[in-house]
């Protein structure tokens, strides 16, 4: 009898999991693309250091809105927004890894699609990049100090640096080890309007 009881128990604990897992995957599914350039350029720079396999926060979206907003700065985020962003946050505690919707390398075309509305961030996918040196070469318009990080979709980095508005064209040089999912994270305190952004494979001597 205990152990029938001990088997309707542990059923039912089962049933509540997969309940719970559908619906985090329902909500992982319907975040927009702006919501996610949000999250991971003003939001992940602290929160993935805190990655720990938790399923959640248990303080609730009330409890997190105000500290939402206030980072969000002028990227004037919406409530439905905020419930997303806190969906992100939960995805990035549980899952030690980032989400983006469209984590398909960029087009030239649509680098803007990427940035945050203040233009003073930019998290771009890069795509799939197999082991090896790659350069990647980036031209933006005016003075802006800003910063670059490339890091995977599992949350390795593998360069961060400060660039100096004293060229326009910049080029960032780094390695990969084994094939990545990999993003390119911008951040900068003045708007920052990229002209023209390439990465390319380059070639080893012999």
């Amino acid at each position: 009898m205990i152990l029938m009881i001990k088997r309707a128990n542990f059923l039912l604990l089962m049933s509540f999991l997969s309940a719970f897992s559908l619906f985090s995957a329902e909500k992982t599914e319907n975040i927009n693309t702006k919501t996610a350039v949000i999250f991971n350029t003003l939001c992940g720079v602290c929160h993935e250091g805190e990655c720990s396999g938790r399923l959640s926060y248990n303080t609730g979206i009330k409890a997190v809105s105000p500290h939402i907003k206030h980072f969000a700065g002028d990227s004037n985020i919406s409530e439905s927004e905020i419930e997303e962003l806190f969906t992100l946050l939960n995805y990035m505690k549980k899952e030690c890894a980032l989400l983006m919707p469209d984590s398909e390398k960029f087009k030239p075309e649509n680098l803007s699609y990427f940035a945050i509305s203040s233009y003073k961030g930019y998290f771009i996918p890069l795509g799939i990049l197999e082991n090896g040196n790659y350069r990647l070469i980036i031209e933006i318009k005016g003075d802006a100090l800003f910063s670059m990080e490339v890091l995977s979709a599992n949350l390795n980095h593998f360069f961060d640096r400060i660039f100096y508005p004293n060229h326009k064209e910049q080029v960032l040089r780094f390695t990969i080890d084994k094939p990545i999912n990999a993003f390119l994270r911008i951040r900068s305190k003045e708007p920052l309007y990229i002209i023209a952004l390439k990465i390319e494979k380059e070639d080893v001597q012999k």
